[in-house]
């Protein structure tokens, strides 16, 4: 009986996430490596990511099986239907929508309890959960609150983030019934690959999808997810010629030549490629074919990067920290912290902060002293702290 390595690698990786749910060093050892990949890596992201990449590779081989890809192939439906990359393009297509409706959904937060885009918006009961433009957890909180009904004793490093829930606008609980729909779409277009293609699939399909829950639109996964989809449905041709050479039974020294062979041609695409920059807004030639097919996913990602960047200067408050704290139950001490400005409505308090402090680090400090003294707060976010220095410009009006 031949053995199906996608099973037994995925079965693996499964098994890696289930240890993972429980206290265990190996949480410590996955960190590094899953950390830059999911964006701030945390246990109940490493458990997901794990457990769904190995599902992934293992529900990849279902029309591996000769009876089942065979019924698949005499059904009677358009040829379209019967095509992987038909799937492919639907899920892309999903994808985008799913993201691009939770930036809306994120600003449509942020109207409906009067602060800026600008913000990361903290809901403070019962526990800490924060969502933002740059990183939304809106369908996070869905999700925790489903994950919430299945487990009564969730571990310790899990933050399902379900005290957002009761801002996240009705219309995102049903469109998170798409993420299921959108993964199963995912899981056809992953049918009959070749191994780099199957597998960069696989791992573009799990970041993913943890980047449209955790993270939103301008997230890590959610990018590197994007991109992955792109690459297999533009360049799959690339990887499908290493697997044929990875396949080949000839000889080390055929394999070596054919490899050169191989790279020779893949060298000579590029440099024709860079050649046809002439031709790229001429859409209907052949050239400007060629080049966009290349060189259309690497484009997309430094779109992508670019814009996340922008936004986040754009957005950046470089004068001061603005933290509006709602419906404050008790009396909040904010004497650690200099304060420029506090101005009393009657659900809001107003604190302006100096810049002097660095986001990330002022975000967590906020979160003790605020944590069970009000219902929420949001904080202006500020680009230039991380870079180690205040923006040019300290003074207030």
């Amino acid at each position: 009986m031949k053995v199906n390595y996608y099973r037994v690698f995925g079965l693996i990786m499964i098994i890696i996430g289930v240890v993972l749910f429980f206290p265990t060093p190996l949480e410590y050892i996955v960190r590094p490596f899953t950390q830059p990949i999911l964006m701030g890596s945390s246990k109940g992201k490493d458990i997901l990511f794990f457990v769904l990449f190995g599902l992934t590779l293992i529900l990849s081989t279902i029309c591996d099986n000769d009876k089942i890809y065979l019924k698949i192939k005499t059904l009677n439906i358009r040829d379209e239907f019967k095509n992987h990359n038909f799937y492919l393009k639907l899920s892309i297509v999903l994808f985008l929508i799913l993201t691009i409706i939770g930036l809306i959904l994120e600003l449509y937060l942020r109207y409906s309890v009067g602060t800026g885009f600008n913000t990361i918006f903290v809901a403070a009961n019962p526990s800490l959960t924060t969502t933002s433009f740059l990183h939304s957890h809106l369908y996070k909180s869905i999700f925790g609150t489903i994950l919430g009904i299945f487990l009564t004793n969730i571990p310790a490093g899990i933050h399902t983030g379900s005290s957002l829930a009761v801002y996240t606008p009705q219309i995102a609980n049903y469109l998170f019934i798409l993420i299921p729909i959108l993964y199963i779409i995912m899981i056809i277009s992953l049918q009959k690959r070749e191994l780099f293609s199957r597998v960069i699939l696989a791992f573009a399909i799990s970041v993913g999808i943890i980047g449209i829950m955790d993270g939103g639109f301008f997230a890590t996964p959610t990018i590197a997810g994007l991109y992955g989809l792109l690459i297999i449905l533009l360049d799959e041709y690339v990887l499908d010629n290493l697997t044929k050479l990875d396949e080949d039974d000839d000889s080390k020294q055929s394999k070596n030549d054919k490899t050169k062979e191989e790279l020779r041609k893949f060298l000579d695409y590029i440099i024709l490629s860079i050649h046809n920059l002439k031709y790229i807004f001429n859409f209907k030639s052949e050239e400007a074919k060629d080049f966009w097919q290349f060189w259309g996913p690497h484009i997309i990602l430094l779109i992508l990067i670019i814009l996340r960047f922008s936004i986040a200067i754009y957005g950046a408050d470089d004068v001061c920290y603005e933290l509006d704290i709602y419906n404050a139950t008790e009396d909040i001490d904010l004497s650690p912290y200099h304060t420029l400005n506090i101005t009393e409505t009657q659900d809001k308090t107003i604190v302006l902060i100096s810049n002097e402090y660095n986001e990330m680090e002022l975000l967590n400090n906020l979160g003790k002293s605020l944590s069970g003294k009000c219902d929420s707060y949001s904080l202006t976010w500020n680009f230039y702290s991380y870079l180690g220095k205040s923006a040019p410009d300290s003074s207030i009006d």
